[in-house]
């Protein structure tokens, strides 16, 4: 059953700039680790930080960051979570709290005596690229990524799954998805390999805080065209391709500061500001800065994924409030340029009434 989500915190009345109406409220997400949880209901208010301009109305989630603790657990997890347990951590094929959202590392470690006897000369100078045993089939090993469709082919995710070597029991993949309001990582215990691969995954970080669900099984099948199909119990499919590993994916062309460009032909007291870096996926690559008479707010988002029409950006967490209660968070975004020196930010859940906000770059 999803984990349930902390009651929204109403924002004020006042009504920064680069906010846009909200879309009609949309089915619940389905979610790797089962459906993110649902809706907290529509909440009135301001979004200092810049992204729905002329007191539109509020979004259907809308979800308080006090922190960017999320942001950073979420790194601390990292796309690949790195410790994924191998038969040199988990020789029963199975780690402690193999249904818990926290890491399944073993709770103990050996005395200083125990580990030196343990350790033979002959393991201490083992190569440590040395392949390590299992049964999963090389078609399936690698970084895969792409779009989840629902079973009306609505887009609804964008998944990306690093598959290692591994047995029965074992955590052999590592998750990152996105969906409009929420950024999963979790971890996957192979199942079965025959024909194809049958994963069960559970949370590991979230952004927002317990926004993400354990639970559920899923397949995974090589296409005879170089694919991965993956399915889960209710019903979304991704295909997924090969990503190639890349630490700086983002276009040059994005990167640099930018200014809210307001509508109206007034000019208003509030700003708003976005400074996109370089970055891996997983990483801090946006920084919002939103001001005006009686707020400021800054906010950072991590980069989902990148390609030279447009990026995708995380759930921004809020890293500075003045007053605290006057800073929100909010979902996913993409970005795509306009012209050389401007930028179009929509919402990854707009619809056609949801104009798209525009930035012009200034640094």
């Amino acid at each position: 059953m999803p984990l349930t989500g902390p009651e929204p915190t109403p924002a004020p009345a006042a009504s920064p700039p680069g906010l846009a109406p909200a879309p009609p409220a949309a089915p619940a997400q389905l979610g790797v680790f089962g459906a993110p949880l649902a809706d907290l209901g529509p909440q009135a208010g301001t979004r200092p930080d810049g992204t729905r301009p002329d007191g539109g109305k509020p979004r259907r989630t809308a979800l308080i960051v006090t922190a960017a603790v999320a942001a950073v657990a979420l790194l601390a997890g990292g796309i690949t979570y790195a410790t994924m347990r191998d038969g040199s951590d988990a020789s029963d094929g199975k780690g402690a709290n193999a249904g818990s959202p926290s890491s399944s590392a073993p709770s103990g470690k050996p005395s200083t005596d125990q580990a030196t006897d343990d350790a033979s000369p002959s393991q201490a100078s083992a190569d440590p690229s040395a392949a390590v045993e299992g049964v999963i089939g090389e078609a399936y090993l690698g970084t895969w990524e792409g779009p989840g469709k629902d079973s009306e082919q609505r887009p609804v995710s964008f998944r990306r799954i690093t598959i290692t070597q591994g047995g029965v029991g074992a955590d052999v993949a590592a998750t990152f998805n996105s969906f409009d309001d929420e950024l999963c990582t979790g971890a996957a215990e192979l199942v079965s390999f025959d024909n194809l691969m049958v994963l069960e995954s559970r949370v590991v970080n979230s952004v927002p805080e317990e926004a993400c669900s354990d639970g559920g099984r899923q397949t995974v099948r090589a296409a005879d065209n170089g694919t991965l199909v993956w399915t889960d119990d209710d019903g979304e499919t991704a295909v997924l391709t090969k990503s190639v590993e890349n630490a700086t994916p983002i276009p040059a062309g994005f990167l640099g500061t930018w200014e809210y460009v307001g509508t109206g032909g007034s000019p208003s007291p509030d700003s708003s500001t976005l400074k996109l870096s370089q970055g891996a996926y997983g990483e801090v690559v946006a920084a919002y800065t939103s001001d005006g008479p009686s707020y400021h707010c800054e906010m950072e988002s991590v980069l989902v994924h990148a390609n030279s029409k447009e990026l995708r950006l995380g759930p921004q967490a809020v890293t500075a409030a003045e007053p605290e209660d006057k800073c929100e968070s909010d979902g996913t975004r993409t970005v795509q340029m306009k012209g050389a020196d401007g930028l179009s930010l929509s919402w990854a859940d707009a619809d056609e009434e949801d104009a798209p906000s525009t930035y012009r770059r200034t640094g």
